[in-house]
């Protein structure tokens, strides 16, 4: 499980980016799975990523704790089409 927390923003999307690709080539298993309880905002810089990722692996996504601001972003931008 891969935690996001406080802010992703053009500010600090690459070394986000980074982590995440990181964790998963320590992270074995067929979802990638992203705990996003303490995760307070994300940006079009941080959606990027994500699909990104989501493309380069093939892996589902599955994003957990999610709060309702966030998953407002997520639906309205579609992602919820693409994460579990």
């Amino acid at each position: 499980m891969i935690h996001l927390s406080g802010r992703i923003d053009s500010e600090n999307a690459a070394m986000i980016e980074e982590e995440i690709v990181r964790a998963l080539a320590e992270q074995e298993g067929e979802t990638i799975i992203l705990d996003a309880s303490e995760l307070d905002y994300i940006s079009s810089a941080g959606l990027r990523i994500l699909m990104r990722i989501s493309k380069q692996t093939g892996k589902p996504m599955q994003v957990t704790g999610v709060s309702l601001d966030i998953y407002d972003i997520f639906e309205t931008t579609g992602f919820t089409e693409i994460m579990e």
